[in-house]
């Protein structure tokens, strides 16, 4: 069967409706209202901010946030004190992006113009793009002109982004601004009156809640400042350094003073794990066959109602065949039936939704903007612990709406480990623990290592994946870790720091699976809290530092670890943090330290001193050995 379409025939209609309503300043709608947080109660405008995400693909530089939010590049770094306006910055860092204030008709909103790009269409735009600081029928009023799912590319189009301007009572009170900020998962009142430097009950009042306010939904909400916030320092993306230099020096250092001793013992350990572990090693390290469906099952004679092999002279489809041995084509309208919608009790993962389509279950990802390199990317890659991809939709305006994956039954990581007990798990039908264990951790780990030395060392090119997170590592039934979130991998280039923004992001895996707590995060009564940092004081504290260890750890593991296996792997964590991106281990180094820790063999709690070292230079010393 072919794929079916929306079909528009009162188009025409709605679009006179909706410019009406734009006339009159009446920009609530039967399905959308705006909040009244935001409603005009100063009708001369003001500068404000709003607070963006980094994110991938496509906004982890400030060329195309500038153009995003119609602002200079020079106006974004200085309000955040970025050092370049040409550094690529790591994603999902918050940054101040100032905004002209006013009212709309009886609505406060910044209207930014934006030049449109391959690909977008309104609601993608507004979610997706805009992380919901605008709403996509708000999108649709300003411009109702324009269909909302095609515009040619380089049309300018109005913006409306919330924000509201403080009343007079409210400057007497010393609110300098009122910045809006988009509530995220997991976010608590405390922990955004911490990082935006607000009350916790100036908070509450703006917007209308109680100080337990808490949603998975995302809304744009009001924080009223005395004084502007002073966010987490960005951090930016790994530039080359002085890698020659550091390098000679670690590798004479380091033969110098445990060459010999290291090696002998590495042969050792890897005679006994290759004879325990040969059996294992095609679940561990092996890669899984090609992408492809036989004709019996999603061939064309085939009575499924939901997929076929794409067939055809239709230029797109024809061009999903350079991506995928055999294609599969699935509905638009039946994975938004699936997901109610995308409805957040679907969501898995950071942009992953649950589907079950014909009574087989996928994650389906929202195409944004052109794909094809994401889709080449799938066609290069084949390993056990990457995302398989499954097939293609086709949206109504004739791009790609959605990227369907094979579903891994656990979601994602970051609900394992920054939600006690996780919630909203994709499947209901199965049993999960409170926490992962030592073990389970460890095993994660591993995994996700061995994707990434796979990506690194054995793929032709080299590949670098670069959005390492919590949130994209999916977890199969047996909490096997698998990679997703493929937007903004590409080849790596000759330098060797290509692949370090990866390991340093790989480290910081390590001390989220390590504490339960994410890499950086807003804490009460204490400053922002950086895991990198931190580990570095635990481990420099001496003869102290199994006791705060102990404490640092994530207290759902209670005492089922050993301090000297935390121990090293904490050691490793901080190599993979290091700021000289020269410094910083292989991924091969890695996956060998992890697999010894891994090993139940006495000879192995000789090894888990390599990642302890007792000065910074040793750091790099032990992985390097170790690993040859």
């Amino acid at each position: 069967m072919e794929p079916r379409h929306f079909r528009r025939p009162l188009l025409p209609l709605l679009l006179a409706v909706l410019l009406g309503l734009r006339r009159s300043g009446a920009l609530g709608d039967g399905n959308y209202t705006v909040p009244a947080r935001f409603a005009c109660r100063v009708p001369a405008p003001c500068d404000t901010y709003v607070v963006y995400r980094t994110q991938s693909p496509g906004y982890l530089d400030l060329g195309s946030i500038s153009d995003l939010f119609d602002m200079s590049r020079a106006r974004i770094a200085s309000t955040n004190n970025l050092t370049s306006e040409d550094a690529v910055l790591l994603p999902d860092q918050p940054l101040l992006v100032p905004v002209r204030c006013g009212c709309t008709g009886a609505w406060s909103f910044a209207n930014v113009t934006y030049p449109i790009r391959l690909g977008d269409i309104f609601y993608n735009l507004a979610g997706v793009s805009y992380e919901n600081l605008t709403e996509y029928h708000l999108v649709q009023q300003m411009n109702a002109e324009l269909e909302p799912t095609k515009q040619e590319v380089g049309q300018e189009i109005t913006v409306p982004l919330f924000c509201r301007c403080p009343t007079p009572d409210e400057r007497r009170r010393g609110v300098q601004s009122l910045i809006t900020y988009v509530w995220q998962q997991g976010d608590s009142m405390s922990q955004v009156s911490k990082l935006m430097n607000a009350a916790g009950d100036d908070i509450a009042e703006a917007n209308n809640v109680t100080s337990s306010f808490a949603s998975v939904m995302g809304p744009p909400m009001l924080i009223p400042v005395r004084q502007p916030p002073q966010l987490p320092p960005v951090l930016y993306a790994a530039s080359g350094g002085d890698k020659s230099r550091s390098r000679r020096r670690g590798i004479t250092i380091g033969l110098a003073i445990s060459g010999s001793l290291v090696a002998l013992a590495a042969v050792c350990v890897a005679i006994l794990a290759h004879r325990r572990y040969r059996k294992k090693a095609s679940v561990r390290l092996g890669v899984s066959p090609k992408l492809s469906w036989p004709k019996n099952q999603f061939g064309l004679e085939s009575s499924n109602s939901f997929a076929h092999v794409i067939k055809g002279d239709n230029k797109l489809l024809t061009g999903v065949s350079q991506f995928i041995d055999k294609p599969i084509l699935f509905v638009e309208e039946e994975i938004m039936e699936a997901t109610t919608n995308l409805d957040e009790r679907c969501r898995i993962g950071s942009s992953y939704y649950r589907a079950k389509l014909d009574g087989e279950v996928f994650a389906v990802k929202p195409a944004k903007g052109d794909v094809s390199a994401e889709l080449r990317m799938m066609q290069t890659v084949n390993h056990a612990n990457l995302i398989k991809l499954a097939g293609v939709s086709i949206g109504a305006g004739g791009d790609y709406a959605f990227l369907v994956y094979e579903f891994s039954e656990k979601g994602s990581l970051d609900k394992w480990l920054f939600q006690k007990p996780p919630s909203a798990l994709p499947s209901s039908s199965c049993t999960v623990a409170a926490t992962l264990s030592w073990v389970q951790r460890l095993s994660i780990a591993l995994d996700v290592a061995n994707g990434l030395l796979y990506m690194h060392e054995h793929t032709q090119p080299s590949m670098v994946h670069g959005d390492i997170r919590a949130r994209n590592i999916l977890l199969t039934a047996d909490l096997r870790a698998k990679i997703s979130g493929f937007s903004l991998a590409r080849p790596a280039t000759a330098e060797a720091a290509a692949t370090s923004s990866d390991v340093f992001a790989f480290g910081l895996l390590l001390l989220e699976l390590l504490s339960g707590r994410r890499a950086m995060e807003a804490r009460i009564g204490s400053e922002i809290g950086m895991l990198w940092r931190e580990i570095r004081a635990v481990l420099e504290a001496g003869d102290k530092r199994e006791a705060k260890l102990m404490k640092w750890m994530d207290p759902a593991l209670g005492s089922e670890y050993q301090v000297d296996a935390a121990l090293s792997m904490a050691g490793m964590a901080r190599a993979c943090t290091e700021e000289d991106a020269a410094r910083r281990p292989k991924m091969a180094e890695a996956v060998f330290s992890l697999s010894v820790l891994a090993q139940p063999l006495s000879v192995g709690d000789a090894f888990e001193k390599l990642w302890q070292p007792s000065s910074e230079d040793n750091i790099r010393i032990a992985g390097s050995v170790a690993a040859r």
